[in-house]
């Protein structure tokens, strides 16, 4: 595969790509390091997004990774060993700086690749107050990739459309990024029926501990790697369909200009 992660360049060779045009876009990642239950690593925000963004790029001509971001907002995860949370201002501002730095050397075409719940209010927020101040950027968002299988992929799952925190699908895409760090012999179903069901038009401010023993919700006894690469597969290949759909009309998303 070709080189497509920030760090992996040089100046020397980054300084050529930009003069020559050969860098359009970066992808952005954003993650977080809590617990995902007592079966899954504390990594799962940061590795999924990370694995999905460099497949993307990969199949994309024009586009970097940037090195994501290990830590998030993670105040309701935080009951749990050993939870590394960011206060909502640091991740706007970690987030406004990191778009900030690719505008100042001309990329600015930016995708933000979250992969954690709760930054996902402190994305936008960031996004906008840099969209605010350079009018030519386009930054698109996709705050919550998990919704985009739940919906795509249904049919494949067993419970909740597999979703939850390191629930079926969470289990499932990480045992495909890094099945070396899933130990299923300690899956445990937690399915908190009560939230889901009051929290169907509302949104009910939990705390991790108030709706699950392990620190995971959903059920990853299901989890299957099949799945996981099924998942893989599926907000791959939307995020690289989003990139050349924006390619082909300059980023210009608006179509009556």
């Amino acid at each position: 595969m070709k080189k497509v992660l920030l760090n992996e360049f040089s100046a020397r060779e980054l300084k050529g790509m930009i003069e020559n045009g050969e860098i359009d876009s970066a992808i952005t990642v954003f993650g977080s390091c809590e617990s995902h239950g007592w079966h899954l690593p504390l990594g799962p925000d940061l590795f999924v997004p990370e694995e999905i963004a460099k497949r993307a790029a990969n199949r994309l001509d024009k586009t970097i990774v940037v090195p994501g971001v290990p830590f998030g907002t993670s105040i309701h995860y935080n009951q749990f060993p050993l939870s590394i949370t960011l206060k909502f201002e640091t991740t706007i501002a970690v987030a406004e700086d990191i778009f900030e730095s690719l505008i100042d050397h001309g990329i600015k075409h930016i995708v933000i690749l979250n992969g954690h719940d709760g930054n996902i209010p402190a994305l936008e927020i960031a996004a906008r107050n840099v969209k605010n101040r350079h009018k030519d950027a386009a930054l698109v968002y996709l705050p919550a990739w998990w919704e985009l299988t739940g919906a795509k992929m249904g049919e494949d799952f067993e419970v909740w459309q597999g979703l939850g925190h390191g629930g079926e699908g969470e289990t499932s895409i990480t045992m495909a990024v890094r099945p070396d760090l899933v130990d299923l012999e300690y899956a445990e179903p937690q399915i908190p029926e009560d939230v889901i069901r009051l929290g169907e038009h509302a949104t009910i401010i939990w705390d991790i501990e108030e709706v699950t023993a392990t620190g995971a919700t959903g059920d990853p006894t299901k989890a299957t790697m099949e799945k996981g690469e099924k998942m893989l597969d599926c907000v791959t290949d939307y995020l690289v369909e989003l990139i050349k759909e924006l390619e082909k009309t300059d980023w210009n998303y608006d179509y009556r200009k």
